[in-house]
C-alpha cells in the first residue's frame, strides 16, 4: 500500500470516527430534543388548557361585568330619579326653611312685644302688688265687720222669724177677737139704723188674708191722728179697711183707711190703747175677715 492509500485508510477511518461520535451525539441530542418537545407540547397543553380556562373565566366575569354594568346603570337610573325627586323635596324644603325663617322672625318679633308686655304687667303687678299690700289691713277690718255684719243678719233673721211667729200667733188672736165681737154683736138688741151704720164705721173692715206692714208716716190734723203704711190695694187694704197697729206685742190702736193706692194707703186712728202712742216703723197688720 502506498503512502496515499494509508492516508486515505487513515482520513476513511477518522472520518467513521467523527461521524459515529457525531452520530452518538445526535442520537443523544435528538433523544433530549424529544423530550424536550414533548415536555413542551406537555406545557402547551397545560398551557392551552390554563388558557382555556382563563378564557371561561374572562367569559365569566364579562357576563358578570355586564350584568354589574346593567345593575349599575339601573341603580345609577333610579339613584338620578332619587336625586331628582330629593332635589326637588329640598326646594320645598329650602322654601319652607324660608317660610319659616320669615315666620320665626315675626314670632321673634312677636316674642320681643310680649316679652317687653310681659316686663310691663310685671311691673304693673308689682305696683298692684304693694298697692294690696297697702289694702290688706282695710281687707281685714272689712273682713271683721262683714263677720260681724254676718252675725247681725242671722240675730236679725232669728228676730224677725219669732216677730213672724208672734204675728200669726196676734193675727190669730184677732180672728177670735173678731170672732167674738161677731157674736157679740149679733146677740144684743138690735141697735137703730143710725147706731148701727155708725159701729160699722168705726169698726171697719178686715181684709181677706193676713198681711203685715210699717208705718211709714204720722201726722196729727184736727185733733185727729193720720198714718200712711205700706200696704196697698195688691194686699187687700182698700178704703174702710180695718188695720191694728201693734209696737213689739204691745197692741197700740186701730185704724181705718180712708184712701189707699196699689202699693199705699193712708187712715185715721179710731181706737187707741191707754197712754200708747202711734211712731213711725210700728207694725200694721189685719187678720182674716170675719
Amino acid at each position: 500500500m502506498n503512502t496515499v492509500t494509508k492516508i486515505f485508510v487513515v482520513l476513511q477511518l477518522v472520518l467513521a470516527l467523527t461521524l459515529s461520535v457525531l452520530v452518538i451525539v445526535f442520537v443523544n441530542k435528538q433523544t433530549n430534543y424529544r423530550h424536550m418537545i414533548v415536555s413542551t407540547q406537555r406545557s402547551a397543553i397545560a398551557a392551552s388548557a390554563a388558557l382555556a380556562k382563563e378564557k371561561l373565566l374572562n367569559r365569566n366575569l364579562s357576563n358578570e361585568l355586564a350584568s354589574a354594568q346593567e345593575s349599575a346603570s339601573s341603580a345609577q337610573r333610579h339613584l338620578n330619579s332619587r336625586v331628582v325627586s330629593l332635589q326637588g323635596k329640598l326646594a320645598d324644603a329650602q322654601t319652607q326653611i324660608a317660610e319659616l325663617q320669615a315666620g320665626n322672625s315675626a314670632k321673634s318679633t312677636n316674642v320681643t312685644l310680649l316679652t317687653n308686655t310681659v316686663h310691663s304687667l310685671n311691673t304693673q303687678v308689682s305696683d298692684q302688688t304693694g298697692q294690696l299690700n297697702k289694702l290688706r289691713p282695710q281687707e281685714l277690718m272689712l273682713i271683721n265687720q262683714n263677720a260681724q255684719l254676718s252675725r247681725r243678719v242671722t240675730e236679725l233673721t232669728n228676730e224677725r222669724d219669732v216677730a213672724r211667729k208672734t204675728i200669726q200667733v196676734l193675727q190669730e188672736s184677732v180672728s177670735k177677737l173678731n170672732h167674738h165681737l161677731s157674736v157679740a154683736m149679733a146677740s144684743a138688741k138690735t141697735p137703730t139704723s143710725g147706731s148701727a151704720n155708725s159701729a160699722s164705721v168705726l169698726q171697719g173692715v178686715p181684709t181677706a188674708a193676713s198681711v203685715n206692714g210699717s208705718i211709714t208716716k204720722v201726722a196729727q190734723y184736727n185733733g185727729r191722728t193720720y198714718v200712711s203704711c205700706n200696704l196697698g190695694s195688691k194686699d187687700g187694704v182698700n178704703q174702710g179697711t180695718r188695720l191694728t197697729i201693734y209696737s213689739g206685742h204691745k197692741y197700740i190702736a186701730d185704724v181705718l183707711v180712708q184712701k189707699s193706692d196699689s202699693t199705699r194707703s193712708v187712715g185715721v186712728v179710731t181706737l187707741k190703747a191707754p197712754n200708747a202712742v202711734v211712731a213711725k216703723s210700728d207694725m200694721v197688720m189685719s187678720g182674716p175677715g170675719m
